[in-house]
């Protein structure tokens, strides 16, 4: 008896440091750059960085040459009689578009390519975040998983001495009852954290391209010091790192660029064409040249000009108004998630400073009450279920921290050490 005390003191003495059970440590660095490597999601919107960056090539070139055969007054009676024929020409013709036009056609280019990579930093940052949630939330069911198992072990206890002082008549048979009905709870609640546990390492796995059944060691949470950095400072670095803004700050120069685009519209293109013509019939070879003009500025579609320059002139605008509105949302994600960050480190100092110690101190107490005959049962089982349940409560703390310092690192665009 006097053993199973010390045992169960030993057990409840301060804030539980658990062993490590069911694989090698897998730390969260560790699957961040395996998902930043392997993501599928991840990978297409780096191939779609290079699909962009292969357009502008494209757009910086001339339109293709054309090459055209003419022949001229042919025989009818026999046309396949080239000394009979007037011409044989052989024509080349170009679009040279005005000066300017390729140059801003190839920024509007660039200028997409360079979305393309934002669009990449932006998906990168919702990758990392999913990779932390679905870690942190492993970290949880795995410490309950430990908690439960080590409650299942102390509980057996309980109802051994339940059992012995039954036995010896110190006791009523519903104290030996009641334990074994917390002690079935109990391993009912570790299969369905077992099961949690195999949901939450699925979906690490998916997210860096493993089999869902992969098998993925345990958890550990990193050292952490108080966050110092107040919200004027948070908002600058997320100016300077969210892919987001640079997205759409972007977006108002390219619609500038595309509106100087268009009113370069009004300026006429040249088409240019060199034949070399021979008649077979004469004798005669010789070259002839062709200039040719687009007339953009005619009264019957001077309007299709006009249109594209109203229509970009109003394209500024929106962009305007929608990096103010991202700036606007990344300032409330930023406030926003310092506010949570703040709350939650509170909450985590309150259960390892108090409520853990007071939960373990109360069950101490009762735990000596109950070998004295001071208490029954019933209390014991309230202190204990106490316990368990500030125990869990920690942990969730540790890991809604966690969360929450995910989610503010992802509005600021990068890690906040």
């Amino acid at each position: 008896m006097k053993s199973f005390l010390l045992t169960a003191l030993w057990l409840l003495s301060g804030i539980p440091v658990f062993s490590q059970t069911g694989g090698a440590i897998v730390t969260l660095d560790e699957l961040i750059q395996e998902a930043l490597q392997n993501n599928p999601e991840l990978q297409a919107f780096a191939e779609n960085h290079h699909a962009a960056l292969a357009r502008i090539p494209q757009m910086s070139s001339l339109d293709d040459p054309r090459f055209a055969v003419e022949i001229e007054e042919a025989p009818r009676a026999d046309p396949f009689n080239t000394s009979q024929w007037k011409f044989l020409n052989f024509g080349l013709t170009q679009m040279l578009p005005f000066p300017g036009k390729l140059a801003r056609a190839k920024k509007l280019a660039e200028f997409d390519a360079e979305h393309a990579h934002h669009d990449y930093g932006e998906k990168a940052l919702a990758v990392i975040a999913s990779v932390k949630a679905a870690y942190f939330e492993l970290y949880m069911i795995q410490r309950g998983l430990e908690v439960n198992q080590e409650n299942i072990t102390l509980m057996t206890q309980f109802v051994n001495i339940a059992k012995i002082r039954y036995t010896v008549g110190q006791v009523m048979n519903q104290d030996v009852l009641k334990a074994n009905v917390e002690l079935a709870r109990l391993t009912n609640g570790q299969i369905t954290l077992q099961q949690q546990e195999e949901t939450a390492k699925a979906m690490l796995n998916v997210l860096r391209n493993r089999a869902p059944q992969a098998p993925l060691g345990q958890t550990e949470l990193p050292e952490r010091r108080p966050l110092a950095l107040d919200l004027a400072t948070l908002q600058r670095v997320a100016l300077a790192n969210r892919p987001m803004l640079h997205h759409d700050s972007l977006s108002v120069t390219q619609s500038r660029v595309a509106n100087s685009l268009a009113r370069r519209q009004y300026w006429p293109d040249f088409d240019l064409s060199l034949k070399y013509v021979t008649s077979p019939a004469e004798g005669f070879r010789g070259f002839s040249a062709m200039a040719g003009v687009s007339l953009p500025f005619s009264f019957w579609s001077i309007k299709k000009q006009r249109g594209r320059v109203e229509e970009t002139a109003a394209e500024i605008r929106k962009q305007e108004a929608l990096l103010q509105n991202t700036k606007n949302m990344i300032f409330f994600a930023v406030q926003d998630g310092l506010t949570k960050v703040q709350s939650a480190q509170r909450v985590l100092e309150l259960y390892r400073t108090t409520v853990l110690p007071q939960a373990e101190q109360t069950l101490q107490v009762t735990l000596a009450n109950y070998q004295t005959r001071q208490t029954d049962f019933l209390m014991l089982l309230d202190s204990y279920r106490m316990l368990q349940m500030s125990k869990m409560e920690y942990y969730e703390a540790q890991a809604k921290y966690e969360m929450s310092l995910a989610e503010l690192e992802r509005a600021v665009g990068t890690t906040l050490e």
